[in-house]
């Protein structure tokens, strides 16, 4: 199993632009939550006796997420169903609903 993290450029951006921080600080705060979080998924995977590997991305986390299923093979994605892209979508996260629109391959969508 694969877990993947990605830093979207699109919410580092709006941090930079309304924080007094740098872009570098900003992305090292960003990786530094996915380490968190893939740190938290490696524990849990192990708990289960599943061995994971991770990765960490930067850019559209749609188009990375389709990237890294391609280049992986995978052969199943899994993704929450609510996102932090706005609320024009109220069931489906809009990284979501374009990962299942461009998936090599099926997607499990999880609450």
């Amino acid at each position: 199993m694969t877990v993947l993290y990605v830093v979207d450029e699109l919410v580092l951006n709006e941090l930079v632009r309304f924080s007094k921080r740098s872009p570098k600080e900003v992305e090292a705060e960003l990786e530094e939550q996915g380490r968190r979080y893939l740190n938290l998924a490696r524990k849990d995977a192990e708990r289960h006796g599943i061995a994971i590997s991770s990765l960490t991305h930067r850019g559209d986390p749609f188009e990375e997420v389709v990237a890294a299923a391609r280049q992986l093979g995978a052969d199943l994605i899994i993704m929450g169903h609510t996102g932090r892209r706005g609320t024009s979508r109220v069931l489906i996260g809009s990284v979501t609903e374009r990962v299942l629109d461009y998936a090599p391959c099926p997607v499990l969508v999880m609450k």
